[in-house]
């Protein structure tokens, strides 16, 4: 039996009791008026039963003289969504390198308010177009589930009938006004703070010679002169930027890759946007690096070819052809012990230069090669592998362009959001919330009159 011929049948039983109560020879006023009431009721519920289409249709002509697009709504939630979610990773970025820059204590109190903001502007948002969309998808159900209600005898559920039935016609009518109705509100005072550009996700991964990962090298963007992000490639030499992570340029543009003091140059395509979960991939390949082992690597000279590599926990052994004179160099961390054969005899460096490469002390020794055939065999010893310190700065600060040093923009900006994107909204769910109020009571107590009429009691 569904929820229809339910509420009919209750709405014939509600009628039948009204007659019974009516027809008894009790001389009880009290009792005379509940009959008549119970009468009323039942002719009032089997209208709502056959009128279940109407109301029903109700809800789309009230979309169509009020212009509701779901389609739009829809999109301007999921556009807020993503913007406030680029926003958290903007103020996770913002408290790392106010941490590195010694700024912390300065910045902490100030982001952990902002998270705040933020978070509950996400959580409202996504909380009321969850709740409309549902209360559209399940219109049908929710409405004949309210004349069933109403139906019940003795009016023992009809305020809760009227109401879900109020609901789902104003929400769903009134919803996808929402952000005509923030636009209006806020036309005076709008702030941008839209993307300057998309933010896409990516996937980076670092070779050297041989195909063997390089960990821990520093890649920066630049479009044109304009720096646009720094990452630091993991130990496994990957890189993986999302969304929500710092994001990636969506268009072409210049990267540097350096490790050790060593900088290479790409040119990378446009990445197209791919949501969380997955993103488009990449291979960057270093032609004249070998790895010796984690930001400890070989540079080879031009005119060097290697016909053979193997490597074994801490040595490496190299098969290499020099065409003409050149050199190899040895790039170790200042405190690792190096031994380095050249056809089986202890090699003799040429030079040996000491530096520093974000706070890692580097020493780089160069050998010199004849035109020739050589084995070469490194061997490396070293006590720890040190991270650089890098200064990261993700892709969403430039596209948000937001100063992470000016933290009084940052809370108006955010302060604005959070207006716009809670306060209007929970402002205007509360207005829908009232005149569902009034139509509740329309269709719990006024409109009883015309049953009144039917039955002419």
């Amino acid at each position: 039996m569904d929820i229809l011929s339910l509420a009919f049948y209750l709405s014939v039983l509600s009628y039948c009791l009204g007659a019974l109560l009516r027809a008894l020879p009790l001389p009880f006023f009290t009792l005379k008026k509940l009959g008549r009431t119970l009468m009323v009721d039942g002719v009032f519920s089997a209208v709502l039963v056959f009128s279940y289409r109407t109301l029903v249709s109700v809800i789309d002509y009230l979309g169509s003289v009020l212009g509701t697009d779901w389609a739009s709504f829809m999109q301007w939630v999921a556009d807020r969504s993503s913007l406030l979610f680029l926003v958290l990773s903007v103020f996770k970025a913002t408290s790392v390198i106010a941490s590195e820059a010694g700024l912390g204590p300065v910045f902490s109190g100030i982001i952990s308010s902002i998270v705040n903001l933020v978070t509950t502007s996400l959580t409202t948002l996504l909380t009321v177009s969850i709740i409309a969309l549902i209360l559209r998808v399940a219109a049908g159900f929710l409405i004949a589930l309210g004349i069933l209600l109403i139906s019940v005898p003795f009016r023992l559920a009809r305020g809760a009938g009227a109401m879900i039935i109020a609901l789902v016609i104003v929400f769903s009518a009134g919803t996808p006004l929402m952000p005509q109705f923030i636009a209006t509100v806020t036309s005076g005072v709008m702030i941008s703070y839209s993307l300057r550009e998309p933010v896409c996700s990516a996937t980076l991964s670092l070779v050297d010679a041989k195909d063997y990962p390089v960990g821990y090298a520093v890649i920066e963007g630049y479009r044109d002169e304009e720096f646009l992000y720094r990452y630091v490639f993991n130990e496994r030499g990957l890189l993986v930027v999302d969304k929500s992570s710092g994001g990636f340029p969506c268009s072409e543009h210049r990267a540097f890759v350096e490790i050790a003091g060593i900088k290479y140059e790409f040119t990378l395509p446009g990445f197209q946007s791919s949501g969380y979960t997955t993103s488009p991939s990449r291979t960057l390949k270093l032609p004249d690096l070998i790895v010796l082992d984690t930001i400890r690597v070989v540079e080879l000279g031009s005119g060097i070819s290697v016909t053979n590599y193997s490597k074994v926990e801490n040595t490496l052994v190299l098969h290499l052809e020099a065409s003409r004179s050149t050199y190899f160099g040895v790039y170790i961390e200042s405190s690792d012990t190096l031994q380095v054969l050249i056809n089986g005899v202890v090699a003799s460096e040429s030079s040996i230069v000491k530096f520093t490469w974000y706070n890692i002390s580097y020493t780089a020794l160069k050998y010199e090669l004849e035109p020739g055939t050589y084995l070469v065999n490194i061997t490396i010893n070293y006590q720890a592998r040190v991270r650089p310190d890098v200064l990261m700065e993700p892709f969403v600060l430039t596209a948000l362009q937001v100063d992470v040093f000016s933290p009084e923009y940052m809370v108006f900006y955010v302060t604005y959001m959070f207006v716009e994107l809670t306060i209007l909204p929970l402002i205007y769910i509360a207005i829908l919330l009232v005149i569902s109020y009034g139509v509740a009571r329309l269709l719990g107590g006024v409109s009883t009159s015309i049953a009144k009429y039917l039955v002419a009691v």
